[in-house]
């Protein structure tokens, strides 16, 4: 291809020519020389200016130019054109003589310097000058010569860089060959030359330095990967002389032999180094090796594995070579170390090592920059080696009960969330869940020397097993339900040989425990809840609520409840009528409005009873015989409240006397009434003076009163005998002896037996203690009076009993008549869903309720007695009961 030839510019338009795309060993020079040099008039014309003999000496660019070059910039005078004559032909196609080639060397051509044009001055009327130029065919070339020369500095380069030697030649130099040869066409020639020379270079010299390191044998790893870090730079360097091949040929080339240099280069370590059978295996062995000593912390070059995972991964083998034996020792390895963490460890530690050994192969994959497809791998084969396989050490119910009795939260959260990985972790955790709250529930109801902590011991419980569910749990829904199924299991469990009063243990302790709580208020709560003593108090109801919920038996907790309040409401024993009225408004919201309704009526009939007070008091019967004393009696309605028993006693005449009176006028306005006294419930204060003139105020029940008063009609330190006492004051035995217990041998002794023992005996004698003392004024003697007995107890489960059979009469009657047909086990269903918001009944039970049943006339009798029992709580009886409190 003849090569193109470009005429040069003249040194007068001061700028300097672009560099040709051809080598500087390619391009020639042209001469230029003045007309007068191919007349070879060399000597100056004698009217040629003469030189000045101090011309300043050319510069080093001025003198780079040939000399005639400037010696063309001198204008031929008009002297100079006289010469040129006809018959002297100039040739201006020849070519001119070369520097070296000048017919007189030691000549020398002096000219001086021309003068700056003038501009273009069209009306100007001097001459124009004209500068010609040597046009000449430029020389040709041998494009195999160039290519061979061109090559041989290529080669050279390669070498060096292969060497680490300096390259001798400019790269510029080298890129402007490379190009030059891509653009004559031999781009393909170029390249198949360079990949022989690489091929060479990593096949023989590369690989063998890696075989001849002194750590091949034992780190195999490190000489590969420093081995593949030279080649990258040397590959770097290769690629920036040949980048001209690289962009406009190699790259777009759709021809699957021809790749870019840097894809060429990798091609050739992956096939000559990394696939090679003495290097691959020890390679990838000691890759795995890293590893394995990764996870059993030791300590390994962290930045050398990764560069190792690098290296793969850049040279396509991850996916073929890499992965797959990755993911086999690692199975292994979890494998093996799942079944030695199982038999050596317990759960907790099992756990948490697990917990470890997923977080750190998370954090190794990321490390290491493993792919994602290989880290949902290795979450599996974690899964299926630590969890899958030990599923039953995971699930183990001693161990999960070990667990949650321990209150181990962050193993149970573990155990929870590792599960949850593999399956639903509910139906594995449940079994143990439910066994362990029935196990710790029974124990709890079960245990009578700690009847009294009850309640408090089953909210602790209830606390604690929220906060398992809501913190390791997640609040599953399937183990909250268990929750709530278990305890409610325990607390209504019922045993054949166990009876009754028993059986509903939970509701008897649950409705003593708002008693406590209403009595005492906040110092009754036991929580640490803050806030101010209400918020304390409700935070407490709410709780006991709660477990009210979950008692079936409902009818026995009405029961004690009732009894509890009516006590509290006689004896003025509230904390809080607001605490009072905002319990009732929840059990009414939970139980409906018959649940409360006689409990309504009580706090009614204490407000009737003041305004039916404040009248007496402003009757003239009051006015007339009223004694020195405050009288304040409460008339209770007989159907509402509990059924007390009359005792009999004698009353001082006067305060008799005055207790008629407020009868006589209760009668006048309730014509038809009847009020029958229970002292027993009543209370008084009574001042005393003892020895040494100490006055006290004594709270005392209206039996303790009766018994001091008969001490003031003898003199001081007289005593009075058992039988003495007995008659004055027309008690039983049973309630004199608690009365005297109570005054003689409590905490605050008023009276003083002259035997000693806390038992009351016929033959004891009493009297007033001389030397009683205290540092209170007002003094309250009532405690052994409120003790609630044996007696009592059962007598209250025997009241329960008769309303459950009364009530479930009256379900399986309404049920007859409403079904007229129905086979007998869905009427013994029916009446069990109709009755267990009053209290859970036994199979038996219905059945002999429903053959009382049968007859016409048990129907009659059941219809009357349950008109008796569902009316009778609505309307107030014919018989009030009194309260007397003077």
């Amino acid at each position: 291809m003849p090569e193109k030839v470009f005429d040069q510019e003249t040194q007068s338009q001061g700028k300097k020519r672009k560099q040709n795309l051809q080598p500087p060993q390619l391009s020639q020079g042209y001469s230029q020389r003045s007309i007068t040099d191919f007349f070879g008039n060399n000597a100056p014309h004698s009217d040629a200016p003469t030189p000045h003999p101090s011309s300043p000496k050319r510069s080093r660019k001025n003198s780079e130019q040939p000399e005639h070059s400037k010696n063309m910039s001198t204008p031929l005078n008009e002297q100079a054109w006289r010469h040129i004559t006809e018959n002297e032909i100039v040739d201006l196609t020849g070519s001119p003589p070369g520097p070296r080639d000048s017919p007189n060397p030691s000549a020398k051509m002096v000219a001086t310097k021309p003068p700056r044009p003038a501009p273009f001055q069209p009306h100007a009327g001097a001459p124009r000058k004209f500068h010609i130029k040597n046009l000449r065919n430029p020389s040709r070339v041998d494009p195999d010569v160039y290519f061979n020369q061109t090559w041989g500095s290529l080669e050279a380069a390669l070498a060096a860089i292969f060497e680490s030697r300096k390259i001798s030649t400019s790269l510029e130099e080298l890129y402007r060959g490379t190009e030059n040869i891509c653009r004559a066409d031999r781009a393909g020639e170029l390249y198949a030359r360079l990949k022989a020379c690489c091929s060479a270079y990593v096949g023989d010299h590369l690989k063998y330095s890696i075989m001849a390191c002194g750590s091949w044998k034992d780190d195999a790893v490190k000489c590969v990967v420093n081995a593949w870090e030279k080649w990258n730079n040397q590959l770097g360097m290769i690629r920036s002389i040949f980048l001209y091949l690289d962009r406009s040929y190699l790259l777009g080339n759709t021809n699957p032999g021809l790749q870019p240099v840097e894809p060429t280069g990798l091609e050739l370590f992956r096939r000559h180094i990394i696939l090679a059978q003495e290097i691959e295996t020890k390679f990838m062995n000691g890759i795995m090796a890293l590893f394995e000593r990764d996870r059993q912390q030791c300590p390994i070059n962290a930045s050398l594995l990764t560069s190792a995972v690098r290296m793969v991964d850049s040279l396509d083998l991850y996916t073929s070579n890499f992965e797959p034996r990755f993911l086999v020792i690692s199975r292994e390895y979890y494998s093996r170390l799942g079944m030695l963490g199982a038999t050596s460890s317990s759960l907790a530690e099992y756990l948490d090592e697990c917990s470890q050994q997923l977080h750190k192969e998370a954090l190794r994959c990321e490390r290491y920059r493993l792919d994602p497809p290989t880290k949902r791998s290795m979450g599996l084969i974690l899964e299926e080696g630590l969890l899958k396989n030990q599923l039953p050490i995971l699930t183990d119910q001693r161990s999960i009960e070990e667990l949650l009795q321990k209150q181990d939260h962050k193993s149970l959260a573990i155990l929870y969330s590792l599960v949850d990985r593999i399956g639903e972790p509910s139906s594995y955790l449940r079994p143990a869940w439910e066994k362990y709250i029935l196990v710790v529930g029974r124990s709890i109801i079960e245990d009578e020397g700690r009847e009294n902590e009850m309640v408090q011991r089953l909210l602790e419980l209830k606390g604690s097993l929220d906060t398992f569910v809501r913190v390791p749990f997640k609040c599953d829904d399937t183990l909250t339900y268990a929750l709530r199924e278990s305890f409610g299991t325990f607390l209504n469990a019922r045993t054949k040989d166990r009876s009754e009063m028993v059986n509903s243990k939970p509701a008897e302790m649950i409705a003593k425990y708002v008693d406590t709580l209403l009595r005492g208020g906040a110092k009754g709560a036991s929580t640490g809840t803050p806030g101010d003593e209400d918020a304390r108090l409700a935070h407490s109801l709410d709780q006991v609520l709660d477990l009210f919920r979950f008692i079936q038996g409902k009818d026995v907790f009405e029961a004690f409840y009732k009894r509890d309040l009516a006590r509290r409401l006689l004896m003025d024993r509230s904390a809080s009528r607001d605490a009072e009225r905002s319990m009732l408004t929840k059990l009414k919201t939970e139980c409906g409005s018959g649940f409360t309704q006689n409990l309504e009526s009580m706090f009614k009939d204490i407000e009737i009873s003041r305004d039916a007070i404040s009248h007496f008091k402003t009757t003239r019967s009051h006015t007339e015989n009223s004694p020195n004393v405050d009288l304040n009696v409460l008339v209770l309605s007989q159907s509402a409240w509990p059924t007390y028993d009359e005792v009999p006693i004698v009353i001082p005449l006067e305060m008799a006397q005055y207790l008629e009176s407020y009868k006589n006028v209760y009668c006048e306005k309730h014509s038809g009434r009847k009020l029958m006294w229970r002292h027993a419930l009543s209370h008084c204060v009574l001042r005393a003076r003892f020895a040494r003139e100490v006055n006290k105020e004594l709270v005392l029940s209206v039996l303790q009163a009766v018994v001091l008063l008969l001490f003031n009609d003898v003199e001081f330190g007289t005593c009075l005998s058992y039988q003495q006492i007995k008659e004055g004051t027309g008690l039983e035995d049973k309630q004199l002896i608690r009365t005297l217990q109570s005054l003689a041998c409590g905490k605050h002794r008023v009276l003083q037996k002259q035997t000693k023992g806390k038992d009351i005996l016929p033959t004891d004698n009493f009297c007033v203690n001389r030397h009683f003392s205290d540092p209170k004024f007002r003094i309250k003697i009532n405690q052994i009076q409120l003790k609630e007995t044996k007696e009592e107890k059962e007598e209250t489960f025997e009241r329960v009993a008769q309303d459950r059979q009364y009530e479930t009469q009256a379900a399986i009657i309404r049920i007859m008549k409403s079904r007229k047909k129905l086979r007998h086990n869905d009427l013994i269903q029916m009446t069990l869903d109709q009755t267990k918001n009053r209290g859970k009944l036994d199979v038996p039970e219905i059945k002999k309720q429903i053959e009382s049943a049968c007859s016409e006339l048990d129907v009659v009798g059941i219809l009357k007695e349950f008109y008796m029992f569902e009316v009778g709580k609505q309307e107030t009886g014919d018989v009030d009961s009194a309260l007397s409190v003077p």
